[in-house]
């Protein structure tokens, strides 16, 4: 059997979230019949989640609002919620804390609770370091750490209770993902790419 042992996989973004891609999972190969390797992306010491599961095949028009997430409960002190997205296939794009961030098929990435954030696909034509090239489109798999809903917010500002919390009435176009071409998401974004996080994107030919 070999293992990578590590306390603490992936990394953490400045804003706090955490994203697991690569090398930088906990990578496995337990069977000695055979070499299939595990990507474990959760050891299972980081935050406890019994809220909604599912997935969502995103397109590079499919811009989310900008958003938090607050328990869906009828009582007070209610608590900010955290979630995780496994980026399934695909390339993605997500802004945590007004950051825009590449993320390559294969990724997890943690949400921390009260981090705004949204997402969309990654527009056609941009080049991951192993050769990847966006397609405009992604399939996103999402887990909360309790049950939840939507609540928009115009601020990239991350807050520590739901009381800082200004819910936004407006638009929801106004606080879309933006829509970014190629070249645009090259100048703009960072790539989370194994244990670090790197501007080495390139269009393709």
């Amino acid at each position: 059997m070999t293992t990578r042992n590590t306390k603490h996989i992936g990394i953490v973004l400045p804003n706090g979230c955490k994203a697991v891609h690569g090398t930088s999972a906990h990578i496995k190969e337990p069977f000695a019949f055979t070499s299939l390797s595990m990507h474990e992306l959760d050891t299972g010491d980081s935050h406890c989640y019994r809220g909604q599961f599912g997935f969502i095949p995103f397109r590079d028009d499919s811009r989310l609002p900008r958003h938090i997430h607050i328990e869906e409960r009828y009582e007070q002190d209610l608590e900010l919620v955290a979630e995780r997205i496994l980026v399934l296939n695909g390339v993605a794009l997500t802004e945590l804390a007004g950051e825009i961030y590449v993320v390559a098929p294969g990724t997890m990435v943690e949400i921390e609770p009260g981090i705004p954030h949204t997402w969309t696909a990654c527009p056609p034509g941009v080049v991951l370091p192993d050769g990847i090239i966006s397609e405009g489109q992604f399939l996103m798999v999402y887990e909360y750490s309790e049950q939840t809903g939507f609540y928009p917010t115009r601020s990239t500002k991350p807050i520590s209770s739901t009381g800082e919390y200004e819910r936004y009435n407006g638009d929801l176009e106004a606080i879309r993902f933006p829509r970014l071409n190629a070249n645009e998401v090259i100048a703009t974004g960072t790539l989370i790419w194994n244990n670090q996080t790197t501007k080495d994107l390139r269009l393709a030919n």
